[in-house]
């Protein structure tokens, strides 16, 4: 079988492994076989769009095909992600594989060991999250230590930010509740974070705080992780991918994009600096900047080591006079001298 795409053995794996399982419990069960093929392989009668098969090798969907019946095992084997993705379409429409076969089939660690995790996530986590099934996401993480207390203590808030750490673990209890937690720290005699959170435990805190409270911090969780892109949107409704408009000149996509894509004119380009304004610009290319344009400088050619100035010689005098003197001597105070060129070189350009 070909290397798996994530290694069951890392704690992020594990953490997805774990909320997968879970939601195949009743307790756990926050999205359903239904859902589950209406994120990763939605579909109508005539058209699908694959978000599963095509992750998996064949020796590892070709048994999957065939245990469902629609394929034999040597062409499931063989097939390519195009043939896969027809025949699972069909036998969907045709009613051979209905949801909770399609959910068997693809048991939790086929998911967690082939899909990107961060689609398994946002399948996860735009369900019905309950109490219990963000109590199993808590704690499991915990366990992975993919956070520590001081970090969850540092991160959880409430009242828009008006409450954080420990007031808003305490804001949620009653006396008694709150009684009990201050005599367990004392009893423990330890006052670090660490300890705060275990004197309180995770049941406590997940039946005494918000679930939006708590959620915030599970996906701040997943994006110090890594597994979500910081500042991404959680868009987890399932949708066909639809067809290129092919009344669209070729060509005319990639140029939207690169539009796109490159920053305003306002932000990469800067207008000219006005004459004798101030600038940060380096020496070198205030230098550069301060010469002349083309029409007010002193234009000198070099040709058989004369030197002309077009301002007093047409071209066809400065040929004659190139003709006449061969090897002309510069004058002392002459054009040369006043340039402070010295003397020409004797080899010819």
């Amino acid at each position: 079988m070909d290397k798996a795409r994530n290694d069951l053995s890392a704690a992020v794996p594990k953490f997805c492994l774990a909320l997968e399982e879970h939601r195949r419990t009743p307790d756990g069960r926050v999205r359903t076989s239904q859902e589950l093929i209406t994120s990763f392989f939605p579909h109508d009668d005539k058209s699908c769009t694959d978000r599963i098969f095509k992750y998996l090798p064949n020796d590892a969907r070709g048994p999957i095909i065939a245990a469902w019946g629609i394929r034999g095992i040597k062409a499931a084997l063989r097939d390519s992600d195009e043939k896969v993705q027809s025949v699972v379409h069909d036998a969907l429409v045709a009613g051979d594989v209905d949801h909770n076969a399609f959910e068997d089939g693809l048991t939790a660690e086929t998911l967690v060991r082939w899909v990107p995790l961060g689609d398994l996530w946002s399948f996860w986590r735009g369900g019905k999250l309950t109490k219990q099934a963000i109590h199993k996401a808590l704690s499991t993480a915990y366990e992975l230590y993919l956070f520590d207390a001081r970090w969850f203590l540092d991160t959880i808030q409430a009242k828009g930010g008006a409450i954080k750490g420990t007031d808003v673990l305490a804001d949620g209890l009653e006396k008694a509740d709150l009684t009990a937690w201050v005599r367990r720290i004392h009893e423990t005699g330890d006052g670090t974070p660490k300890g705060i959170v275990a004197a309180l435990g995770w049941d406590k805190i997940v039946a005494r705080t918000a679930n939006e409270v708590l959620i915030a911090v599970l996906d701040a969780m997943v994006t110090k992780v890594g597994l979500v892109v910081a500042g991404s949107k959680l868009d987890s409704r399932p949708r066909l991918e639809s067809k290129p408009d092919m009344s669209t000149p070729v060509g005319s996509i990639h140029v939207e994009k690169d539009k796109a894509d490159r920053p305003s004119d306002d932000t990469w380009s800067m207008p000219p600096n006005a004459p004798g304004a101030a600038t940060d610009t380096p020496a070198g290319e205030e230098a550069h900047a301060a010469i002349p344009s083309s029409e007010e400088a002193i234009n000198v050619v070099l040709e058989d080591e004369l030197l002309i100035s077009d301002a007093g010689l047409t071209t066809a005098a400065a040929a004659a006079a190139a003709a006449a003197t061969p090897n002309p001597e510069p004058k002392p105070g002459g054009l040369r001298d006043r340039l402070n060129l010295g003397r020409p070189s004797s080899s010819r350009r």
